[in-house]
Order: structure tokens, then sequence, then C-alpha cells
């Protein structure tokens, strides 16, 4: 909104000048909320334009400046502001975070203002939730030199160790796989400052095989889970028959693709895990390869064929048995062909 000088007490815009365009600590402002009440549509809008462009002046001291502006203004209790306030700061320093590859708290000032303005919120024991929950959230779409930056930042006010803000990470693992990621890489670089506790993320990999949907995050996040030797450890030691069929179950529910995601590093896991599933994976991959309608003629043989050759749990006998019993006999003879061996199979498959 067009700000009217003509209808700014003199008074008050000499005031709010002083208190956004010159860096002085002496100032009284003991007239400031009286004379903002006494017109406050236009006070406010003056004050309101004033502040947008003070938020863009470099000022040597500029922790201790925004430090003793932005806590003058919480302490007017002016919800209308603080609101305002805190969405424009907000704004500033996500943008910031998402659009400049290195950021930096002593030369960003939108860095730097946002993490003062926290600071203060955080002594008045206001509501930081909002912003605590974005960071969490931060790994999605920031590098992990940037976000161990930011998350320091935050430290002890609103996360209270890299351990404490992993801690938040580990809840959202299934929302997000680059959770994990982030925090695996984290262990590489921060090794001296935080050490990844692998329990909790091996009893979430157990509540996704047994308790929860094996919906298209979860399956994608227990893959994500397993490939870390650390859990899978974990996991092998807790594992037993119990856990079997519930496996099965989540491995029918993935896609031919989810199963072949990255050279079949998921069917190897899998089978590390429990290597009697092999022939269970035969028939569940097979028909996940049948079942795309596509590829060129000899595409699905040619990948059962690498499934054999991957992983000496499985048994070519039984992918023969495979392709026999679904009457792909094209197929039969292309894959004896790789395996000389069974040709006296031939007749009996």
């Amino acid at each position: 909104m067009p700000v009217q000088l003509d209808k700014i007490n003199p008074r008050f815009r000499q005031i709010v000048d002083l208190l956004f365009f010159s860096d002085r600590m002496d100032l009284d402002l003991t007239e400031f909320r009286s004379l903002l009440k006494e017109n406050y549509k236009d006070h406010y809008n003056y004050a309101w334009d004033r502040l947008q462009k003070s938020l863009d002046i470099f000022w040597e001291n500029g922790s201790v400046f925004w430090s003793h502006r932005l806590e003058f203004l919480l302490s007017l209790n002016d919800k209308f502001l603080i609101k305002n306030l805190e969405e424009h700061l907000e704004k500033r320093m996500f943008e910031l975070i998402r659009n400049k590859q290195q950021i930096n708290i002593d030369y960003d000032i939108e860095y730097l203002q946002f993490v003062e303005f926290c600071k203060i919120k955080y002594a008045r024991h206001d509501d930081l939730s909002n912003i605590k929950n974005y960071l969490i959230d931060l790994p999605s779409h920031s590098s992990i030199e940037k976000l161990i930056n930011v998350v320091n930042s935050f430290t002890p006010f609103l996360f209270k160790s890299l351990n404490d803000y992993a801690d938040h990470l580990v809840r959202k693992i299934t929302q997000s796989c680059r959770n994990f990621d982030f925090l695996l890489a984290l262990e590489e670089i921060a090794p001296n400052n935080f050490s990844l506790n692998r329990e909790p993320i091996a009893n979430l990999a157990m509540d996704i095989i047994m308790d929860r949907v094996h919906n298209d995050k979860n399956k994608r996040a227990f893959f994500n889970l397993i490939n870390d030797k650390g859990v899978l450890n974990i996991l092998k030691l807790r594992y037993d028959n119990s856990f079997r069929l519930k496996l099965i179950k989540l491995l029918e529910n993935c896609d031919y693709f989810l199963l072949e995601d990255w050279h079949l590093r998921n069917i190897k896991n899998i089978l590390e895990l429990d290597s009697s599933l092999a022939d269970r994976i035969v028939e569940i991959y097979g028909d996940k390869l049948y079942s795309r309608g596509f590829g060129h003629k000899k595409a699905n043989a040619d990948r059962m064929i690498r499934l054999a050759k991957t992983f000496p749990q499985i048994s070519a006998k039984k992918i023969l048995s495979f392709l026999s019993t679904h009457n792909k006999m094209n197929d039969v003879k292309y894959v004896l062909s790789s395996f000389p061996d069974l040709k006296k199979l031939a007749a009996f498959v």
C-alpha cells in the first residue's frame, strides 16, 4: 500500500527513520508505541515500508544492530506486525537457501536477520515449530554442506546438536529417503561431531516390514535403509521366520522397476537378509518382468539370465522351471544356451 507522508506524524517519522536507517543504540523509543496507535493504519504502513527497505542495508555490526531492532519490534507485541515480520524474514531466508549454492551468515544479511529473529523468539519462549519443521524438511532441497552450516547456526536454540537434528530426520525417513542419505553423508563428513545411531533406523525397517502399509514411500525407504550395512546387520540379528511372510508380501507389492533398481541392489540386500527367499524372488521377479508388456524379444530372458549369474543363491534350474511353467519355451531354449551344463534338463523342464 502506498505511503501517504502527509498523514504521518513528523515525530513518528523521525523515530522510524532513526530506528531503521541509523545504527544508533541510544534511541529514545518510548513514544513509538503510542504514536503507532495514534494513527495505526498509516503509521504501520510507513514503519513497514521503512523496515522492508532497511533489510537490504549491510551494517558492520549487523548482528548487534538486528538483535536490537528485532527485539524492540517483537517487544511491541503487535500480532499483525510479528506475523508479517516472521513471514517476510522466512521468505527471504528460505529463498536464499533454495537459490544460492553457498551461504554465509557473515555476508548474507537475510541469513543473519533470520537467525537473530529466531534467537529473540526463543528467548521469549515463542513458538518456533514452523521454522523447526522447515529446517527438518531441508534435506530434500539442500546440499549437505549448506545444511550442516545452517543447522549449526540454529544450535542450540532450535536444535541441541547435530545429533538432535538427526533424531528428527530419522522420524521422517519414510517421508523422504533423502533424510537417510543426508545422515550417512553427515556421518562421513563430520565423524568427530556426529555418530549415527542405527538402532532406531533398524527398528523403522522392521516396522515397515511388519506393521506399515506397503505403499511406495515405505517400500523405497525400506530398501534404502537396508542398503546400509550397519542397519542390515542389526536387522539380520533380529530377523526370524515371523518376518518372512510379511517380507514376501512387501516384495509382491513392489513393481519390476523397484526390484531391479540400482542394478538389482535391492534383490541383493534381500538375499543377504534371507537367502531362503531365493526361489520366491525368482517367481516374484519373473511375474513382474513378464507382465511389463514391453521390451525387445529376448529382453526378459536376458534379465532372468542376469539374475542367475549375479546371485549364487538363485538357481538357474528354478528359472528354467519358472519359464516352463509359464509356457515360455522359446525363452527356455535361450536361457539354456547360457547354461550349457543344464542342457540335459531340457527334456524335463
